[in-house]
């Protein structure tokens, strides 16, 4: 099965405050050699994710490299979209869902790898399942 995880699911796996005995079941459902995407943008989520948390002081700059390995362990395979048709494709989801272009991002490459939706974000994920993307 093909999932793509956003930066909410992600930060829920290896926060250590921020994890969730729901998140955990949810996943769990997901088997090891099952596909995980993410589009690139996901590096700038989880790199600004880990500045607020450092700067909330609520985990040091050496306390947030440590999250790290615990990222790569997730196995995500990066998705390098681009370009001036893609941007008009998130253009439109933006505009007819009334999403940012991060969400856009990950819900259009849910749509394109026809993969699963992760994410914590409740209005997100209704916003998924009305555009016809499966949500775990």
């Amino acid at each position: 099965m093909l999932y793509v995880f956003d930066a909410s699911f992600v930060g829920a796996q290896i926060i250590p405050d921020e994890k969730d005995p729901h998140v955990e079941i949810l996943y769990s459902k997901i088997k090891r050699d099952d596909e995980k995407h993410a589009p690139n943008l996901l590096w700038y989520e989880i790199s600004n994710i880990f500045m607020n948390l450092i700067r909330r002081k609520r985990y040091s700059y050496d306390e947030i490299l440590q999250f790290y390995p615990h990222l790569d362990a997730i196995r995500l395979k990066y998705d390098h979209e681009t370009g001036i048709e893609y941007s008009k494709k998130l253009l439109r989801i933006c505009n007819n869902y009334k999403l940012s272009s991060y969400d856009a991002a990950y819900l259009e490459l849910a749509e394109r790898k026809n993969a699963v939706l992760c994410t914590l974000d409740n209005d997100f994920q209704a916003v998924a399942k009305s555009y016809g993307v499966k949500v775990l």
